[in-house]
């Protein structure tokens, strides 16, 4: 006793509810699918290093030291000898000793220290300083607390932000860390 209006009318209603199931479906799957954007970003920046530099001849640069630093460690001898002759005295010697040291490093701490430096400087300023001064207030604790500091860090920088904060607000976190650690942690945690 179907009408012949109801075949249509139900075949819409099927469509209608159907298809929206079917495309929020799709779209969750290319979601899981999809990197994380800390790993899309460490991809880019593989790319990047992996491309040849053709960088024109470097200007005066009055940006932070460590923006400076990691601009001037990765050009040619010639390109930096140029870039330093530029600067006061006092700032080239500091710059020059600092690369000095940087390259004495292994490999994979040097790639690792670039990485950390990428990241700080791709920070807010406010953010910056906050990271900057947690890392200075981290040298000023016994090596133990160092240690666990870092470990904390190095394991919370794969987690999202949520996984992060609600990582920070359990028990076992806040009992293992002082308010001021816990601080540290966060914010060491976004560089590693």
């Amino acid at each position: 006793m179907f009408r012949a209006y109801t075949i249509p009318l139900l075949a819409g209603l099927l469509v209608t509810t159907t298809l929206p199931t079917l495309a929020f479906a799709r779209q969750k799957a290319k979601a899981e699918q999809a990197p994380r954007p800390r790993q899309q970003q460490q991809e880019q920046r593989q790319q990047q290093r992996q491309q040849p530099k053709a960088q024109p001849q470097p200007k005066p640069d009055n940006r932070t030291g460590d923006a400076l630093f990691n601009k001037l460690e990765r050009m040619t001898p010639e390109e930096r000898e140029k870039a330093l002759s530029q600067l006061p005295p006092g700032r080239r010697a500091q710059i020059e000793q600092r690369i000095r040291n940087f390259q004495q490093l292994p490999p994979a701490v040097q790639e690792r220290r670039l990485d950390r430096l990428e990241r700080l400087t791709s920070l807010p300023p406010q953010r910056q300083r906050e990271v900057r001064r947690s890392i200075k207030q981290l040298q000023d604790l016994p090596d133990d607390r160092k240690r666990a500091i870092n470990q904390e860090a190095r394991r919370m920088s794969v987690m999202t932000d949520d996984e992060r904060q609600a990582h920070m607000n359990t028990d076992e976190f806040r009992n293992r860390f002082s308010p001021a650690e816990r601080e540290m942690v966060g914010n060491l945690a976004e560089i590693e």
